[in-house]
């Protein structure tokens, strides 16, 4: 079983070769680059054999009119040669990029769709060396295998067959090295394998260490912890730099013993040319021209070698996006296609829990309904699964057991736009991304208005400080809103969410960071402009939820209670004691007195 995607590898050669069908495409290109080879090496083969006329007859015979047109069919070779390696290195190349693009293109597709919990399994790190360092070593391969993969067998071939027909007793030293060379390179890539899969483990966790540290950078700051830091980088990075040099030391021993071999083969076949030469059985060009072909050959099984360290590599980073590929999203669409007819929300004996998480249920049976346009405030204690009872209404996650229902029917009987498209949902931590204010409220909806974004701007009480720009909604932002407060980036979030006019309306502990005015009057304008929107709000504060038509309190996973804030106050003791812990000291307030006096 796969620890990743928890599936099981049995289907792995399946899923690598899917990743082939987007090469279909290109079929034309990928074509043409065998043919363009085949002239750029049929044109190689000929030099030697030229060679050997000039040396044989054109300068033995003393013929210099043999000499300068068989220079001129070498020039000519050489420059149909060119034209066929640049024929076949542009299309191989356009076959390649067009290959990684559609690849690209469709494992990002596929990570949008992923679920949280598969997204965090693979991790955000993880994910963004595949869809670029490993996309990148699939396209090398690509014009890899189109080109030189192709031409070093051909012209290895081509050498041979050439070679014998001058003499075969010369092609005996290149038979002969033959099945050792093969034992070299492939002993060579069985210890090789694990260590190029070691090496894409340690680069996922090497980029998900940078990735942590460039966004936590602020913490680290605040905490003067930057030490710490460069020796978690440095030991990931030692890792990776271990590996690496593991694989590079192993790697140096192949060219030497390759050539070494192609060295001693070459030496064969020069003593062997020399006794045949002095019987008079073979001419001083054709042994240049034999020796020739022996490098080719010798040259070609070292390039071979070569490439199949970069195969080996390509087969990992294959199998890598292979498991993107084949993961298939854990919540997919249902059948409905249409909106939900009415804003009522409903959890029937819900209970979830979190997929290879531990321990109880982080939600055990709730049974509870809010209906259209209704206010409901959802509060409990750190953990009582406040955040996951709102996560499960646009299917974030789906109920263990249960369901939950949105104009009464199951959330997973519609299509994943379906339904989100009728909320808008303010997470926990607003995210915020590269542009403008007003392209960052215009996600909420693309085709908004000016005044649309200005009036979601004014509801979620973000206008003044827009305005208090100098390029207001044209402000640009930068990357995740740094440049921008907690407050703002909450407010700029709400309008984004505002914007499409929603039928749900999903806060979680969406105004944490706004003081207790600029939260009453977002309350105020969402009452008034929000009517008849469903609205359930997840909060830690008392104060931002006693006007709410319900209040739900959770504990351990359990609904508590659920009625207006004076009704809990006499029947709920686990709410008592959330407005207790939030409630002002006596003393406190005896102190403030007794300031006021002295004033």
């Amino acid at each position: 079983m796969n620890e990743t995607t928890g599936q099981n590898p049995d289907d792995g050669a399946v899923r690598v070769r899917r990743l082939f069908r987007y090469l279909k495409r290109y079929w034309f290109w990928l074509a043409l680059a065998p043919a363009a080879m085949l002239l750029e090496t049929a044109m190689d083969l000929m030099q030697p054999a030229l060679m050997s006329d000039i040396v044989d007859v054109g300068v033995r015979e003393l013929r210099p009119e043999i000499v300068r047109a068989t220079g001129w069919r070498m020039l000519l070779c050489a420059c149909l040669g060119a034209l066929g390696g640049m024929a076949c290195t542009y299309v191989s190349s356009r076959a390649a990029t067009g290959f990684g693009n559609d690849l690209r293109k469709a494992l990002f597709a596929r990570v949008q769709r992923f679920s949280f919990a598969q997204t965090d399994r693979f991790t955000a790190g993880s994910l963004t060396t595949r869809l670029t360092n490993d996309v990148m070593t699939m396209q090398f391969v690509v014009v890899m295998l189109t080109r030189m993969l192709l031409r070093s067998p051909f012209l290895l071939v081509g050498s041979v067959v050439l070679v014998l027909r001058t003499d075969w007793r010369l092609a005996l030293p290149l038979v002969l090295s033959a099945p050792l060379l093969a034992w070299i390179v492939v002993h060579w890539m069985r210890r090789m394998m694990p260590l190029f899969a070691q090496g894409q483990k340690r680069t996922d966790e090497l980029s998900s260490e940078m990735q942590e540290a460039l966004e936590g950078v602020r913490v680290v700051k605040a905490f003067a912890v930057e030490p710490r830091m460069e020796e978690r980088f440095a030991a990931r990075n030692g890792a990776l730099a271990e590996t690496g040099l593991r694989s590079g030391l192993l790697g140096a021993t192949l060219g030497p013993a390759l050539q070494l071999v192609q060295q001693v083969a070459l030496a064969a076949i020069v003593m062997i040319a020399a006794r045949e030469a002095s019987a008079g059985l073979v001419k001083v060009g054709q042994i240049a021209a034999i020796v020739n072909y022996a490098t080719q050959v010798m040259m070609s099984l070292v390039m071979l070698s070569f490439q199949s360290m970069h195969i080996s590599r390509a087969m990992i980073s294959a199998r890598r996006l292979a498991e993107v590929v084949g993961t298939e999203p854990e919540i997919r669409d249902g059948p409905r296609a249409a909106p939900p007819p009415d804003a009522a929300v409903e959890w029937r004996g819900v209970s979830f829990s979190y997929p290879g998480a531990a321990g109880d249920p982080v939600l055990r049976g709730i049974d509870l309904r809010v209906a259209p346009g209704e206010h409901v405030a959802i509060v409990g204690g750190t953990g009582s699964g406040k955040t996951t009872l709102l996560s499960l209404v646009p299917r974030f996650y789906d109920a263990t057991a249960g369901a939950v229902l949105v104009g009464g029917v199951d959330v997973r009987d519609y299509g994943l736009g379906a339904l989100r498209g009728a909320m808008g949902i303010v997470l926990q931590n607003p995210r915020l991304f590269t542009g403008t204010i007003a392209e960052n409220v215009r996600w909420g909806r693309a085709d908004a208005s000016d005044e649309d974004v200005r009036r979601a701007l004014r509801v979620a009480q973000a206008e003044a400080f827009v305005d208090a720009f100098p390029d207001g909604p044209a402000t640009s932002v930068a990357q995740g809103g740094t440049t921008l407060s907690g407050g703002q980036r909450q407010r700029l979030a709400i309008a984004r969410a505002l914007l499409r006019r929603p039928a749900v309306l999903l806060l979680d502990d969406a105004t944490s960071a706004l003081d207790g005015a600029t939260e009453r009057a977002l309350r105020a304008a969402l009452r008034a402009e929000m009517a008849g929107t469903t609205v359930l709000t997840v909060a830690q504060r008392v104060d931002s939820i006693r006007d709410a038509d319900r209040i739900v309190v959770l504990d351990g996973g359990a609904v508590a209670g659920v009625g207006t804030h004076a009704e809990l106050l006499a029947s709920c003791a686990t709410y008592r004691e959330i407005v207790d812990s939030q409630s002002t000291d006596p003393r406190d307030d005896a102190l403030a007195e007794a300031g006021k006096e002295v004033r």
